[in-house]
């Protein structure tokens, strides 16, 4: 079947799934449909859970596009949205899906769309009219998002990066791709926000030092040199404590396991926010990142961020005075500045307890949010 065939079958598919969509008694009476792949626990997803906060009152339309490992942030969703879990069902019934949710968006007078890390939400963009605004949100970039959407980015009204650093790297990118620059307008920076204690916390006394990841155990990531610069650390006499929260024992080599706390899924806020409390060093040792939310959580609990220097993290952090910054490419020279940065906090408390301060410090200049749901608010409805 030639391709001219299987486009004639797939319109008239969608055709078929829009005439449905407009069919079913349901209204969307907000106007705002959501588009996320997932509701299970990551970094990510906090973000969209925290972003359908600030719409609570107008009870938009979510739809997850693909399958969740875990319920993490479900609850918070369904809070303030109705939510449609199409995980299970989306990859078998494209485009039959497609053009369902066409037809129950372009039955709403008010429609607006809002995706992120999906896809499905660019595939669907094309099946719509030219006036129901889109927008979209782009975290990082190297996982994909900037190529999916790249075909329909006249669709695109507006688009948030969540740093200025991912938005020059799109700018970058969009140079290299020939992209015109009358698309640079349409960017909009919004940071994350996180919630930031009034009183920077008090850490635990004695002579353990104690660090932290808390993540996804995905190959950007990189937990594996976490967990050999605690072999290091082991096989030299340091007393480091290294806690590992998340689903990423797969991410560990075998021989390296043993010199790490691996605690899994933490879902609970109030378990969380002790562990942050209780740690003096939250690590990152990416290969690529948009600004991580952990790093925001961990400076708000004043825990010192060593860090590779990629994506966003340049931007906020600044070596030795908020953080600590670590080479980014080779996997070697990453691990012994890594070691070399825990060797020379735990010996030197006082620069330890002076970058914890002014992490907490900056954290509560900048992380602090009040201003998050506003801009959204103006970026999603104008």
């Amino acid at each position: 079947m030639n391709n001219r065939i299987i486009n004639s079958v797939v319109r008239l598919i969608v055709w078929a799934g829009k005439l449905i969509g407009r069919l079913l008694p349901l209204h969307n009476r907000s106007g705002l449909f959501f588009f996320f792949p997932f509701y299970h626990t990551g970094g990510a997803e906090k973000v969209h859970a925290d972003i359908i906060s600030c719409f609570t009152d107008e009870r938009p339309w979510v739809f997850f596009t693909k399958r969740s490992k875990d319920l993490r942030f479900i609850n918070q969703f369904k809070t303030s949205a109705t939510c449609f879990d199409f995980g299970w069902l989306l990859k078998y019934s494209y485009p039959l899906s497609i053009g369902l949710i066409a037809g129950l968006i372009q039955k709403t007078s008010n429609a607006r769309l809002f995706g992120c890390n999906s896809l499905y939400y660019y595939l669907l963009l094309p099946h719509l009219p030219d006036n129901i605004e889109a927008i979209d949100l782009i975290h990082a970039l190297g996982g994909g998002a900037e190529k999916f959407a790249l075909p329909v980015l006249e669709r695109i009204d507006r688009r948030v990066v969540i740093s200025v650093g991912v938005r020059d790297q799109l700018l970058d990118w969009y140079r290299k791709e020939g992209i015109p620059e009358q698309f640079d307008r349409r960017i909009t920076v919004i940071s994350n926000r996180v919630s930031v204690p009034p009183e920077p916390p008090v850490k635990p006394a004695g002579s353990t030092l104690q660090v932290l990841f808390v993540g996804r155990g995905s190959e950007e990531k990189r937990i594996h040199l976490i967990a050999r610069a605690a072999r290091l650390c082991m096989d030299n006499g340091l007393n480091v404590k290294f806690l590992l929260v998340g689903d990423i024992e797969p991410s560990i080599l075998k021989g390296d396991a043993g010199f790490c706390n691996l605690l899994g899924s933490v879902s609970a806020p109030e378990q969380l926010e002790k562990i942050y409390t209780d740690s003096d060093l939250i690590l990152i040792t990416s290969s690529r990142e948009g600004f991580p939310l952990t790093i925001m959580e961990g400076m708000a609990h004043g825990c010192v961020p060593v860090c590779t220097s990629v994506g966003g993290i340049p931007e906020h952090i600044r070596h030795a005075e908020n953080g600590w910054l670590l080479p980014a490419g080779d996997e070697t020279a990453v691990v012994t500045a890594l070691y070399d940065a825990i060797l020379e906090l735990h010996q030197d408390r006082d620069l330890l307890e002076r970058i914890s301060i002014a992490a907490y410090s900056y954290a509560q200049s900048q992380f602090g949010g009040g201003w998050f749901c506003e801009q959204y608010h103006i970026v999603i409805q104008g």
